[in-house]
């Protein structure tokens, strides 16, 4: 019985530490460009920075991630090679989430992976 509750004790702390690591609290943002041309920039901004990547090639993907406690957002703002610029972004997201933008020759297209 004694081992039992042990056991019981050992799995809940584990799941908890699972749950509430480090790892838990970062929002990965996935980038894809298919807007046909490099990207010279691709910047995420959130409550309390932004993450930054330079540059994007075409048809490449990047994973972007920051750490969140509880609720955040983010803006992308991303560079193309001729100068202009697409905005897109998460108006609401939780910690631990994972987020898909595509880069396409006009718009950004925002989902879940």
């Amino acid at each position: 019985m004694v081992l039992g509750s042990v056991l019981t004790l050992i799995t809940g702390v584990a799941l908890w530490l699972h749950d509430t690591g480090p790892t838990r609290n970062l929002i990965e943002v996935r980038v894809e460009n298919r807007t046909g041309q490099d990207v010279r920039e691709v910047r995420i901004e959130h409550g309390h920075g932004q993450v930054l990547h330079r540059p994007l090639g075409k048809g490449n993907t990047v994973a972007l991630a920051y750490p969140a406690v509880g609720e955040s957002s983010y803006s992308l703002i991303a560079v193309l090679e001729d100068g202009r610029e697409l905005r897109g972004g998460a108006g609401y997201i939780e910690r631990g989430a994972r987020t898909r933008e595509v880069l396409e020759p006009e718009r950004v297209v925002s989902s879940d992976p």
